[in-house]
């Protein structure tokens, strides 16, 4: 990137009026939705943006699925739940709260997921899954019992903090079916899935303005 390597000078090239300035391979995301320049982009460039589209990289799918298989293996408490997940139908409830309650900003950018999204989302599943068996994953697990009256089989999950939380994601994934939050945590865990009849209900409403997100979630996966 040479001279527009530096952080500020990058951060300062985002901005529409330097566009001018940007070298060939200097691409910022143009809007949220799925971008068709990006087919044209030269092979050595900076991306800046999110691109959170499964359209960027659904020719390549089965590859993405290779790469971002989980290094490490489960252990200690973890096994126990993969086995037990392996053995009902188990359909994976995320309800992400942490810095979308905490940071001010992140807050009126997101918000978050009503409790009468995840109790439409809940009755869809059970309409649709015989004997639907919920893993609720939160980082706020004390709320979601406070505040989500669960009348179906369930278990709540809230060992893997810090460093070891991505072993939540882990486990989300081994689930039969989704409810994800708008977080990209809950959504990958969806798309790392590999269950060709996974049944995914994901929030219509992804941030608090009108954003595009037509695009945010596959064709496949249900929006309430």
């Amino acid at each position: 990137l040479g001279w527009q390597s530096s952080p500020v000078v990058r951060q300062l090239l985002t901005r529409s009026g330097f566009s001018a300035l940007r070298r060939k391979g200097f691409v910022v995301e143009p809007h949220f939705h799925y971008w068709p320049g990006i087919s044209e982009v030269q092979a050595d460039c900076y991306l800046v943006g999110y691109w959170q589209s499964g359209k960027y990289f659904q020719l390549h799918a089965s590859v993405i699925c290779d790469d971002f298989k989980f290094a490490l293996p489960l252990t200690d408490k973890n096994v126990e739940l993969a086995k037990q997940i392996s053995e009902v139908q188990a359909v994976s409830l995320h309800v992400r709260r942490g810095d979308y309650i905490n940071n001010i900003k992140t807050n009126a950018a997101h918000g978050v997921c009503s409790i009468e999204y995840y109790r439409a989302a809940i009755q869809y599943i059970s309409n649709r899954v015989k004997r639907p068996y919920f893993f609720i994953f939160s980082d706020d697990i004390a709320w979601v019992k406070d505040n989500l009256k669960m009348e179906m089989p369930c278990q709540y999950i809230d060992h893997n903090q810090g460093a070891s939380s991505f072993n939540d994601m882990h486990l989300m994934s081994l689930c039969q079916h989704h409810i994800i939050a708008n977080s990209s945590f809950s959504w990958w865990a969806a798309w790392l899935n590999p269950n060709p009849c996974k049944i995914v209900i994901a929030p219509k409403r992804w941030f608090t303005n009108s954003r595009n997100t037509s695009d945010l979630t596959p064709a496949s996966w249900i929006t309430l």
